[in-house]
């Protein structure tokens, strides 16, 4: 387990734990507190349930008689309730409890005071008897010793015990044991195992794709580059799995660059070496025949040259792909720069007897690199003439829409053309389609012209004619200031 998971499983189960021990200790209090209440009341009882009972026993007695309530306070008796009292008014107690004067005297007393006159009333009764419902209770206004001093009920009169037995416990006076307040060890335990578990899973959730990204990493920084972690994020939809899927992405353009630069280093090397073989050549035939000096050093001049051109070439691709500075932008008259790049191409053209085409457009201004502007037309130009047939015609057109400020120029020429298949690779570096090089070229202007166009936001294309040949357009966007 690594760093991380520690720092998010205590950081869970520390949240989890101060959450769970608060929420138990307000229970636990809260329990407590009611255990504490139904210690002090009567037999468990609350007592502002009291009143409420007396108030039923009253109600019973019209209706249902003296009879009524003597089952009403009998089933009392048998719950554990505190006791409801009737005397008449010759302090007879209905069940035939025996009732003591203090407590009676102290009965009568309050109720003709007319205090709690809801727990002490006076009833009257089918045989015209008047009976005095109350509970001796504290809460009721009697003095605590009262009600404890009160004499068990004649089990006789209830029948529940037979003539002879033993009676039963008097539970009317009897006050239930206290209750041993709850211990909070138990769930406070409990709580504590359960936010470990739940803390130590939800700490493996976020950390193991974390750990997979980490490895992911360090296979790529030891060159395998063919790593990916997607399948491994499994089915998460989060920002986990979404940077697992970037991390594929990013790998497998890291694969593509390297795959390319090594191609590159490849060609490069091939093109280098031709040259180089054919200057040695020169070299040795200078040796073997120095009559043919002249002839020699101008072959070695040519080869020089060629592979000055070609380190140039790679040199701007470089400096391409590393990106450009936006803040180098220039305003430049594209008319004027069109008509640069004719005027340079139109004496090669004429040399290999082919017509140039240009017919210009008005003055029209915008924000460029010039110099890889030029290039890049200049490539694409050169490349047609280059693959032209003798005689032949190549044609270049030019429109600026002054509304949204775009470029786009078609280039036309009357050469072989290109299959279909190799339309898209005519613009990587030192491709070719099965036909022999041109001498003077070096493999890198179309790709050159590529990267230069989509360094002004541009794309470029290429498509074989109709009529024949191979059409390739142009398309940039000018913007009308300094770009940011």
């Amino acid at each position: 387990m690594g760093r991380l998971f520690w720092k998010f499983f205590f950081a869970f189960w520390l949240a989890w734990l101060t959450a769970g021990i608060g929420v138990g200790t307000i229970f636990w209090l809260r329990e407590s507190q009611q255990q504490a209440e139904r210690a002090d009341q009567p037999n468990g009882i609350n007592v502002r349930h009291i009143a409420s009972m007396v108030s039923v026993a009253a109600s019973l007695l019209p209706r249902s008689g003296v009879a009524g309530l003597r089952d009403f306070i009998h089933a009392l008796r048998q719950e554990r309730f505190p006791p409801i009292y009737a005397v008449d008014e010759q302090d007879r107690e209905l069940l035939g409890r025996e009732v003591s004067a203090e407590i009676l005297q102290q009965a009568r007393t309050l109720y003709a005071e007319g205090k709690y006159p809801d727990a002490i009333r006076m009833v009257s009764a089918d045989d015209g008897r008047r009976y005095l419902l109350f509970v001796p209770s504290p809460e009721n206004g009697f003095a605590d010793n009262l009600r404890m001093a009160l004499p068990p009920n004649p089990p006789e009169l209830l029948g529940l015990a037979g003539p002879g037995q033993r009676p039963p416990p008097d539970r009317d006076n009897r006050r239930p044991p206290p209750r041993t307040p709850a211990s909070p060890i138990a769930p406070l335990l409990a709580g504590s195992v359960a936010s470990l578990v739940f803390s130590a899973l939800l700490a493996w959730y976020f950390a193991k794709p974390i750990r997979n990204l980490r490895n992911a990493f360090q296979a790529v920084a030891q060159g395998r580059l063919d790593t990916r972690i997607g399948l491994g994020m499994g089915r998460r939809r989060d920002e986990l799995s979404d940077l697992g899927r970037d991390f594929d992405h990013m790998a497998k353009q890291i694969g593509n660059l390297v795959g390319a630069q090594q191609h590159l280093l490849h060609d490069v090397s091939h093109e280098l070496r031709s040259p180089l073989a054919r200057i040695q050549a020169a070299i040795g035939l200078a040796q073997q025949q120095p009559e043919k000096l002249p002839n020699t050093l101008e072959r070695i001049e040519r080869e020089s040259q060629r592979i000055s051109d070609l380190v140039g070439e790679l040199l701007m691709l470089s400096r391409l792909e590393a990106g450009v500075d936006k803040r180098s932008f220039e305003s430049v008259n594209i008319a004027d720069l069109l008509a640069d790049i004719v005027e340079d191409v139109g004496f090669e053209a004429q040399r290999n007897g082919i017509l140039l085409d240009y017919a210009g457009i008005g003055d029209a201004r915008g924000y460029c690199l010039p110099e890889l502007l030029h290039r890049a037309v200049e490539n694409i130009l050169r490349n047609a003439v280059q693959h032209c047939r003798r005689d032949g015609r190549v044609s270049l057109t030019a429109d600026f829409e002054r509304n949204n400020a775009r470029l786009r120029i078609c280039v036309d020429d009357m050469g072989p053309g290109v299959p279909d298949r190799d339309l898209a690779a005519i613009f990587q570096p030192f491709f070719r389609s099965g036909k022999p090089a041109k001498a003077q070229s070096t493999g890198l202007g179309l790709t050159i012209a590529q990267r230069a166009i989509e360094a002004h936001g541009g794309r470029i294309g290429a498509e074989n004619r109709d009529s024949g040949g191979l059409r390739v357009t142009i398309d940039i966007p000018f913007p009308s200031r300094q770009p940011s």
